[in-house]
């Protein structure tokens, strides 16, 4: 299978103004509408991309296309990456809605900052009017509440910064989490898949460990996530990650052979 690719950039300027400002001319057009040769600097990286990432590991069954748009677009949003803009629009293809996109968006700004989110609000903001796309009103959480996140030992980072420790309470896991526009299976998802990329080593340790216990998340899902985001936060990060899921299937006697 073979995917086009919406360089990001070209839509973004247009057609019927040049990018400077001025009218288009000709080649200029020309230019606009033929995107670079993305691997011409790395051809067989090129190769890589179509026979492993999307011949391979984006049609692994473990996950599926909707669930893989999920922690693509979060990673992306992360690690503050261009291509979100050519995820964005995949994700709608795979199945994801924009309401859901958008609760994405909001999920990954409470662990990855503020200035990823608005980014990668600005950048489906985009693909949505391009789309004709008009967001509804977004469901709430149901009446406020302070929810004891994940994590007793983590009790004592917020000695130093008490009102941060209340947040964490009443806005992330009393508010955020309790969103009904993704389930708590994909927030653990997303949130695992960010920290991997991250390379937030204790912070993921909890979330593998919540997804398993309390979220739904299977072994099985917890791997193949790991596999995937390899792909777009990179070896060392997965590596990391790969320990951590071990030493958390191990204390839950889970059997290493059932894994692909």
């Amino acid at each position: 299978m073979r995917f086009s690719v919406m360089w990001p950039g070209v839509a973004a300027c247009g057609l019927a103004v040049s990018c400077s400002g001025g009218p288009v001319i000709e080649g200029e057009m020309a230019a606009q509408e033929a995107p670079p040769n993305l691997y011409a600097g790395s051809p067989y990286l090129g190769e890589l991309r179509n026979e492993v990432v999307y011949d391979e590991i984006w049609e692994r069954p473990q996950l599926s296309k909707r669930d893989r748009s999920l922690i693509t677009i979060g990673v992306l949003q992360a690690l503050a990456r261009a291509e979100l803009a050519i995820h964005i629009p995949r994700g709608l293809d795979n199945g994801l809605t924009a309401e859901e996109i958008s609760e994405i968006i909001l999920h990954v700004t409470f662990y990855a900052g503020w200035p990823t989110g608005v980014q990668a609000s600005l950048t489906a903001a985009e693909v949505f009017e391009a789309r004709g796309i008009v967001l509804g009103e977004l469901p709430r959480a149901p009446e406020s509440k302070e929810v004891a996140g994940p994590g007793a030992e983590l009790g004592r980072a917020y000695a130093s910064v008490p009102r941060l420790g209340a947040l964490r309470n009443s806005v992330l896991y009393g508010d955020v989490w309790e969103r009904p526009l993704l389930s708590k299976r994909d927030r653990s998802l997303l949130t695992i898949a960010v920290n991997q990329a991250l390379y937030v080593t204790n912070e993921l340790r909890t979330h593998i460990g919540r997804g398993l216990d309390e979220n739904g998340v299977t072994p099985q899902e917890v791997s193949e996530v790991i596999l995937h985001v390899t792909f777009y936060g990179g070896w060392p990060a997965a590596v990391n990650a790969g320990r951590l899921a071990t030493e958390a299937f191990e204390a839950r006697g889970v059997d290493f052979a059932s894994l692909e």
